[in-house]
């Protein structure tokens, strides 16, 4: 079933809803749909005895998750499975669910972005005994807010502009998020009864540094047509674990906020002075931005936006060591086009 439930409201669902059997958390903000699933984890208690179930294990075995679902703990205590879908499968194994006599333990699935012509998202979506919700990638500010609001539940008094470079670094991923205010909060032994102030010198010694330095070099490279310098970063980049499509969409972030600069400049404003009076801009990068500003220009800007939806796209339909390489080849690709600044 789809309804119109706020993301609260969702996930108050797994305590209140005893009617829904399968909780469905999918969409293209894929690091929102696995924090959502695990704050309605940690609602059903520690003493929930958790199965994980991967989507590949239903194709043979339709009648598992129903299976799962009616089964009782081993210590008879209260249990849940976590459901996650690699790609569009267990469609059977769904429908046996959802169509079971009985079925007393909740199934918390999360997928990734799905069509609305999706066999699955129909399938859950037209059902009384699912509960499905959608998450979309938020704006920056949205996401500054969100991690503003997760800092205060932690005790910490963090100002916008502490909290947009969080965001930015971490690839606004709110399970990263989430984990460097953690860290944070430990620093500080904060508490909601013990608020603390953070300062920018707790963050700088506590952030992960080595991501923002990666993806923020990444993307200012690609944007100021640094191929060579581009080369090196990327082999870093590799090396650590950091995700393309995470990347991708760092860059797509930062076009979008250069497109808005940019109208500005366009209208008669100054590039500093407009790339100054953003105060979701880091201090120390608002020289490359202002650089990106006036290199980039509106069309240009537009043009590089619909190229990164398709590359995102690619990305998403290629699988192994594929993705990695055309990755590669875009970001020097668009690199060797900004560097011809005309």
């Amino acid at each position: 079933m789809s309804a119109k439930l706020s993301e609260r409201d969702f996930i108050g669902a797994i305590e209140s809803r005893s009617d829904i059997r399968l909780f469905f958390i999918f969409g293209p903000d894929e690091s929102a749909a696995a924090s959502i699933a695990g704050e309605m984890v940690a609602r059903l208690g520690s003493d929930s005895e958790a199965i994980e179930i991967d989507s590949a294990k239903l194709r043979g075995d339709p009648a598992l998750l129903s299976d799962e679902a009616a089964s009782q703990s081993l210590f008879g205590g209260a249990r849940h499975i976590r459901l996650h879908f690699a790609r569009e499968e267990g469609l059977d194994a769904i429908a046996n669910l959802l169509a079971a006599e009985q079925a007393g333990n909740p199934v918390i699935a999360t997928a990734g972005d799905l069509k609305k012509t999706s066999k699955l998202r129909t399938l859950v979506e037209g059902s009384p005994r699912a509960l499905a919700y959608i998450c979309y990638p938020p704006s920056e500010g949205e996401a500054i807010d969100q991690a503003v609001a997760a800092a205060g539940a932690l005790g910490l008094r963090i100002d916008r502009t502490l909290a947009a470079q969080i965001v930015r670094y971490t690839g606004q991923d709110r399970r990263l998020v989430a984990m460097e205010l953690e860290k944070l909060s430990l620093y500080h032994d904060a508490a909601p009864d013990r608020v603390v102030t953070v300062e920018p010198k707790a963050l700088s010694a506590l952030a992960a540094e080595t991501a923002e330095d990666d993806i923020n070099a990444l993307v200012n490279q690609v944007l100021a047509g640094d191929a060579k310098a581009l080369g090196r970063t990327m082999i870093e980049a590799r090396a650590i674990g950091i995700e393309a499509i995470r990347i991708i969409r760092a860059l797509q972030r930062r076009v979008a906020l250069l497109a808005g600069m940019r109208a500005k400049v366009d209208d008669g404003a100054n590039a500093g002075a407009v790339v100054r009076a953003n105060r979701a801009i880091f201090w120390k990068e608002q020289g490359a931005f202002t650089q990106q500003v006036q290199r980039w220009t509106a069309a240009r800007l537009a043009g590089l936006n619909a190229h990164l939806l398709d590359v995102e796209a690619k990305l998403m339909a290629t699988g192994g060591d594929l993705t990695e390489t055309l990755f590669e080849e875009e970001l020097v690709r668009i690199a060797r086009a900004a560097a011809r600044k005309g």
